[in-house]
């Protein structure tokens, strides 16, 4: 599951041919919002980050990812991996300097048009999935306490939204992780697919039967991502939550 291309092989390409549209927000029940997202259609860059809670200056590693991250990817000889493994070396060099960062980090998860191909990377438990006329796919895998137990059959799905460490991750940039986990996925986006990018925010408040219903009532007057975000907090909003979602132009586009 890794590229074996290198970044500048997407530099000199544009894929406005894909239309985005994204929200973030605070929740209810924090103070600030530690989310940050970004979009470039025009690059084919997309990313949603959610700042470590619990750390200091999650916001700052958050934004940090959506600011610097595009720019390694699209400006850097190097493999989107490695571009992504420099954004945390610079995180952690950033943490060791100023002592009110000590130990920041965040979880995200990016999307980048390669030649037909959507290719997401992914550290911590930001999630993707492609919603489709009929279904709701989860596609990334998280990097959590809990994803590992369910892998070793300790729990279920069900009893994994109700753990009490379904909140501690295995990996990040930043934070204390000397090397984050990355992995990545190809994927094709078909007529009428939406490929949405989201913190932990929204998929913990929402079904993956709610996603599909917002996501495919394409005639409702308000923008999709507003309508995730605004469902969310309805239902608690109990942390910051982000969207990001993804067409392709005059194939269903987001509304």
């Amino acid at each position: 599951m890794s590229t074996k291309g290198y970044i500048n092989a997407y530099k000199l390409r544009s894929y406005k041919m894909y239309h985005s549209h994204g929200n973030t927000h605070s929740g209810l029940i924090r103070a600030n919002n530690q989310d940050a997202i970004f979009m470039d259609d025009t690059a084919g860059i997309w990313i949603v980050a959610d700042g470590m809670g619990g750390h200091n200056a999650g916001e700052v590693a958050s934004n940090w990812v959506c600011e610097y991250l595009p720019n390694e990817v699209k400006n850097q000889p190097i493999t989107v991996t490695q571009a992504i493994q420099n954004v945390h070396q610079e995180l952690q060099e950033l943490g060791s300097q100023r002592p009110e960062f000590k130990g920041m980090g965040t979880t995200m998860i990016m999307a980048i048009v390669h030649k037909q191909h959507v290719e997401l990377y992914w550290s911590g438990d930001c999630r993707g999935y492609l919603v489709g006329h009929d279904t709701c796919t989860l596609v990334s895998k998280d990097h959590s306490v809990v994803q590992n137990l369910i892998e070793l059959q300790v729990i279920d799905e069900k009893a994994a939204a109700r753990h009490p460490q379904r909140h501690i991750v295995t990996s990040c940039l930043g934070g204390n992780h000397s090397k984050p986990k990355i992995d990545t996925i190809r994927l094709s986006l078909n007529e009428n697919d939406t490929l949405l990018l989201c913190s932990d925010g929204l998929y913990r408040e929402l079904s993956d039967r709610d996603l599909l219903g917002i996501i495919s009532n394409t005639n409702h007057p308000t923008p999709v991502a507003e309508r995730l975000v605004k469902q969310a907090n309805q239902l608690g909003g109990r942390d910051n939550i982000s969207a990001v979602l993804i067409t392709k132009n005059g194939l269903g586009e987001v509304n």
